[in-house]
């Protein structure tokens, strides 16, 4: 009687190379699209940070006769005992001035929701004291021109000092930027209190665009004008120049439409 022997099943050669050649499609089809994803989502959580810091700002608003929180405090002097703050700023929690996230916290109540899930730049330290480990720095930082006066101001302009500031002066405080994402300095340094549009590296943060807080307290998203990188420092160093750029929601004292 004669026996055959059952032929071994499996792939050849070729159709493992065929099953790894589609595998390779796909993942080159749908990483990108995960990606997006991610990014996207990082996008939202970033979005309700702001939304929180908004719902914070309209609560300190209440509480201080409509008053704009200042940028950060003087330097800590000889026998000063604090207040200080909670955050990775100048030279860290425990020796610097409060900013203004220490002024929002309570109201918020999160150190996390200053830190966007997008800004993985470490804290680098330029004062020479050591930051303890997991301390949160912030990724969003005050609209400069709040706390920049005009130099001389012209006729009939309210200048804001370094209070920055009442909601009430303002005509339109729902078209102003009063909070936006912020980047590291050139320096490395990604502790900033105060913004302005020549620090545009965060603004493209998330798909192209940045998430805003305005001065009435609701926070929305908007993309990143590329016009913007190409005007010099020096006008947006200058508010008198800076004011004569088409976008007028960065300047608390000009009257004009929101541009985008």
């Amino acid at each position: 009687m004669k026996s055959y022997k059952r032929p071994r099943s499996g792939f050849t050669l070729i159709e493992l190379l065929v099953v790894i050649a589609i595998i390779a499609i796909l993942a080159a089809i749908l990483f990108p699209v995960f990606a997006q994803a991610k990014a996207a989502a990082k996008k939202t959580a970033c979005l309700s940070n702001t939304k929180q810091m908004g719902l914070g700002l309209y609560m300190y608003l209440t509480d201080f006769d409509d008053s704009l929180p200042m940028a950060n405090y003087p330097n800590p002097t000889a026998g000063f005992t604090g207040p200080y703050t909670e955050f990775a700023w100048m030279d860290g929690p425990g020796v610097s001035q409060l900013v203004w996230p220490d002024l929002i916290m309570p109201y918020v109540k999160n150190l996390g929701v200053f830190v966007c899930p997008e800004d993985n730049t470490p804290v680098d330290n330029t004062h020479g004291v050591a930051f303890p480990t997991n301390v949160p720095r912030f990724s969003y930082a005050l609209n400069y021109y709040f706390y920049k006066n005009l130099t001389p101001p012209p006729p009939g302009v309210n200048a804001f000092n370094q209070s920055g500031g009442s909601i009430t002066e303002l005509n339109d405080p729902a078209g102003k930027i009063f909070i936006a994402e912020t980047a590291p300095s050139i320096t490395g340094n990604s502790i900033q209190e105060i913004v302005r549009p020549d620090r545009y590296q965060a603004f493209s943060r998330h798909l192209g665009g940045a998430n805003y807080v305005m001065t009435d307290t609701h926070a929305h998203f908007h993309r990143f004008p590329a016009w913007w990188a190409t005007v010099p420092s020096s006008t947006w160093g200058n508010a008198s120049l800076a004011q004569l750029e088409p976008c007028p929601q960065w300047f608390p004292w000009v009257n004009a439409t929101e541009q985008w």
